[in-house]
Order: structure tokens, then C-alpha cells, then sequence
């Protein structure tokens, strides 16, 4: 079933529309409210976030993905997950974008080594602690929303402090 909903992601036509991000944000937190209860989780949005023209749809998939992920394997007793937006991002490498959201967790990080693994699908480079985990699939699913709207994700993280996803899409 996976392999057939990536398939179908790269053909099927995107329904895009001026839709706003921080309304995405609060309704993918309002649904996931009893799994992060049960987490002692906590998603924060970190300022305003801006309307876009999206597949919203998607677009909730991709948070969606992100928060679950960060909720899921995170070591911390409270996980806190910032969702939010800048207009200039400069990387630790000096790289610079423009117009960028990150989800940013307070987990446990991801080696450097792993950073490309984690995006080929059914690859998981751990089990999470809960028992009803995925297949391993679901941020080969977040790049290709991400790559049919133009824009490009990575992410940086540091062991034990936590990991930061970071996206584009195209234009606004």
C-alpha cells in the first residue's frame, strides 16, 4: 500500500491554494491531541506563519509526519516540537535559503552519517518505543510532497539536544 500511495503522489494532480500554514499546524495539533497527551508532548508554533499556495491536503501529511516523527523518537520526558517559519535561513554551513519552515524537536538527534537513510523509503534507523510503529516510509512521503511543490527539505541535528527538519516550497 505504501508503494502504491508514493506512486501515486508523483502523478496525481497537486489542488493547490492560498491556504495558511499556522491553521495547518493548529489542526494537525488539535487531531494528534489524546497521542500527545499520552506523550507528555507539547507542539508550539513560533510566530506567525504565512499563507502559501499548497496542496493543503499534502501539506498537513507533511507536518503531520514531522510531529509524529518528532513525538516518536524523542528521549525526553516532555517533547517539545516548534513549528515555524523564516524569511532568510542561513545554515551552519554558510548556505542560505529563503522562505523556510522547520519543525524542531528536543530529542535525542540523528547522526550526521544518517541524514540521506532516513529518507529512502522503509528505512528507520531505529524502532520507536511505541508498538504501532509505521513502515519506515512516511519522510520518503514528506520529501516527495515536498519536491512536487519545488521545494527541497534537509535537516540539522545535534546528539542529545534534538533535530530540526527544514523545508521550502517554491514560491509564495
Amino acid at each position: 500500500n505504501d508503494l502504491l500511495y508514493f506512486s501515486c503522489i508523483g502523478r496525481q494532480q497537486l489542488a493547490v491554494k492560498r491556504t495558511d500554514i499556522g491553521s495547518i499546524v493548529r489542526d494537525v495539533a488539535a487531531t494528534m491531541e489524546l497521542f500527545l497527551e499520552e506523550r507528555h508532548a507539547k507542539v508550539v508554533i513560533d510566530g506567525l506563519l504565512p499563507e502559501v499556495v499548497c496542496d493543503a491536503p499534502r501539506l498537513t501529511e507533511v507536518f503531520r509526519n514531522l510531529v509524529t516523527n518528532a513525538v516518536k523518537y524523542n528521549d525526553k520526558p516532555m517533547p517539545l516540537i516548534s513549528v515555524g517559519y523564516l524569511e532568510r535561513y542561513v545554515g551552519r554551513d554558510g548556505t542560505t535559503a529563503r522562505n523556510v519552515f522547520y519543525v524542531k524537536d528536543n530529542g535525542k538527534g540523528i547522526p550526521q552519517e544518517f541524514y540521506e537513510d532516513i529518507f529512502r523509503i522503509f528505512k528507520r534507523l531505529e524502532k520507536s518505543q511505541d508498538s504501532e510503529d509505521g513502515t519506515g516510509a512516511g519522510l520518503t512521503f514528506v520529501r516527495k510532497i515536498i519536491g512536487r511543490h519545488n521545494g527541497e527539505i534537509w535537516l540539522e541535528s545535534d546528539i542529545g539536544i534534538g533535530t530540526t527538519f527544514y523545508f521550502t516550497l517554491g514560491r509564495k
